[in-house]
């Protein structure tokens, strides 16, 4: 069953990886990157409202027990966490709003020990470290002066990860017979109304087209409904910590897709980067037997 939660979280890794390409084409339409968080988790709800609403009532029906979970994720995960990466970004530059993000399974792990007493084994703390070196290689090119900035900015940028590394520990807190994909579903309708404020109304009518409807259905199925739908089933078999660096795929998947279809070309050091990531993910899945000596020789 373990296996399960290892794909599930590398998928929706590769799913979130898309988030970029999709972005690059939805803000070519002339929109800006709040208008952009806006129309990715509204176009989320509306799809997940529809299909359930067609396929399948019950799930779009919840308890006030549930919609506070709702109310959590979406203010707190999808709201939050998008203004303060947005609003990053708009402080400081594309590569730090994207690092400070990359920083969420290092607030889970923190998170995860607090509220589940989940313990950071010496594989857990190696594979993290060297998840995170890695996406650090991917995002910067090794250049450590693209991440020196306004203090603010990396305060703001932080805020980003704490609210994404809370999205393990706010999900694994909700009761297996609850209505998961109907809380889920509301969070993303929550996280729009709470990015709402933000837009600005004039650009959006104006820039509005065939293009703008095509790239926020695709930006609101694939890293969001996918995404999240299957990260959360991840997180029923793997721990938060675990499922958080396995996630991070995010990054190599982000990169490689840039590389082909956006001519944002690899350096050496960003493929390096790229495979000391993805063996921290592989050591994050070793575990040692409770109870046993691995250094025990029989003679």
């Amino acid at each position: 069953m373990e296996k399960n939660g290892y794909t599930l979280a590398f998928l929706a890794g590769i799913g979130w990886g898309t988030i970029g390409i999709i972005s690059y084409y939805l803000g070519k339409t002339g929109i800006g990157p709040f208008e952009i968080a806006f129309l990715r988790l509204f176009s989320a709800f509306l799809m997940m409202f529809i299909f359930y609403f067609i396929t399948d009532k019950e799930k779009v029906r919840i308890e006030k027990k549930e919609f506070k979970h709702a109310i959590l994720i979406g203010v707190i995960s999808q709201g939050i966490m998008s203004l303060a990466m947005y609003k990053c970004i708009s402080m400081t530059s594309t590569t730090v709003g994207i690092m400070m993000v990359c920083l969420g399974p290092l607030f889970t792990a923190i998170l995860s020990r607090i509220f589940f007493h989940e313990k950071i084994t010496l594989f857990k703390g190696l594979a993290l470290f060297l998840a995170l070196y890695g996406a650090f290689l991917v995002v910067t090119g090794g250049v450590f002066s693209k991440l020196q900035t306004n203090r603010t900015g990396l305060l703001v940028g932080l805020l980003s990860a704490l609210a994404f590394g809370s999205f393990p520990i706010l999900r694994k807190r909700i009761s297996e017979e609850f209505n998961l994909t109907g809380i889920l579903m509301y969070s993303f309708l929550i996280g729009s109304i709470f990015t709402f404020p933000m837009l600005d109304i004039k650009l959006l009518l104006k820039t509005f087209s065939l293009n703008t409807i095509i790239f926020s259905i695709l930006l609101g199925l694939i890293p969001t409904v996918f995404s999240y739908t299957i990260y959360s089933m991840a997180l029923k078999f793997i721990t938060p910590t675990k499922a958080s660096i396995i996630s991070l795929v995010e990054l190599p998947a982000a990169a490689i897709i840039g590389h082909f279809f956006l001519r944002e070309y690899l350096l050496t050091v960003s493929i390096i980067g790229i495979i000391i990531l993805l063996t921290g993910i592989a050591i994050s899945k070793i575990e040692i037997p409770r109870g046993k000596n691995i250094f025990k020789t029989k003679y």
